[in-house]
């Protein structure tokens, strides 16, 4: 289901808000919850994927709906941009509502790759320096970051293969996506790439899968870019490596809340004292 549509951004390579709407809308709460409702007469303990390109953009609408939730005793997942870690009652409420992970567009491990993909105020660089803090922000409330990475980026030479792995490593992203950058007939991307003849099969939707390669990279050969996926996803998706992380985030988790308590047990030592 969905709590909103839009994207205040826009991506030169985003299908959805370029293509679906160009201006924000918010679903009113009250009819958010009667459509939770009645996912719950059919499952009583429903996981809820909230459908939307970039939740939370509207902050009062966003905390109103996430008290409401708090009600409803379920789990959800949902998508919304980096900014949210700069704000800690709204992380406070989406935890307590039931989340268990946001989907984040972090899209580069190097600022190069960032750089004009935003196309209105080149957003994405101008928030990369604070991509390490912010995810370990985000993961230190109990909610997972699937952060995802889209290779192939004009920025990108063919180190950005281990660069993508160094940063899932050196930040402990709980879950990863990899894509190649495809440009979809109608993005500004596609424009783009066919006005600088770097397509190559033209209006092909069959290759709009997220991995195949139909365009040309600016600084590899589409050969490598087709073989640098293929060796990094056996890397980022390797048991062990996925495994390493998670009891990362759980030790992690559990010293935050062991850190919480004693602050709580000295702040009513304290008041007794007093």
């Amino acid at each position: 289901m969905q709590t909103c549509r839009g994207c205040p951004h826009r991506c030169d390579f985003c299908a959805s808000s370029i293509l679906i709407t160009h201006k924000y809308n918010v679903k009113p709460v009250e009819n958010i919850i009667n459509e939770i409702s009645c996912i719950k007469s059919i499952w009583e303990q429903p996981f809820i994927e909230f459908a939307d390109d970039n939740s939370f953009v509207v902050r009062k609408h966003a905390k109103d709906l996430l008290q409401a939730l708090i009600h409803e005793d379920i789990h959800w997942f949902t998508e919304a941009d980096i900014s949210i870690a700069e704000d800690p009652e709204l992380l406070e409420l989406i935890q307590k509502s039931g989340c268990r992970q946001i989907l984040i567009g972090l899209e580069s491990p190097n600022v190069e790759g960032l750089d004009q993909i935003e196309l209105r105020r080149n957003w994405k660089k101008d928030k990369f320096r604070h991509y390490e803090w912010a995810i370990q922000e985000i993961q230190s409330y109990g909610i997972t970051v699937n952060g995802c990475f889209i290779l192939g980026l004009d920025g990108d030479t063919e180190e950005v293969f281990d660069r993508v792995y160094e940063f899932v490593e050196r930040t402990g992203l709980f879950e990863v996506q990899i894509t190649v950058l495809t440009p979809f007939p109608g993005t500004p991307l596609y424009q783009r790439l066919r006005n600088e003849g770097r397509i190559l099969d033209d209006g092909a939707w069959q290759k709009c899968t997220l991995f195949d390669v139909n365009y040309v990279p600016k600084r590899m050969s589409v050969e490598a870019l087709e073989k640098g996926i293929v060796e990094l996803s056996k890397k980022i998706y390797n048991k062990s490596f996925i495994e390493e992380r998670q009891r990362r985030f759980f030790k992690n988790l559990r010293h935050r809340k062991s850190q919480i308590s004693l602050t709580n047990r000295g702040g009513e030592d304290e008041s007794q004292n007093h």
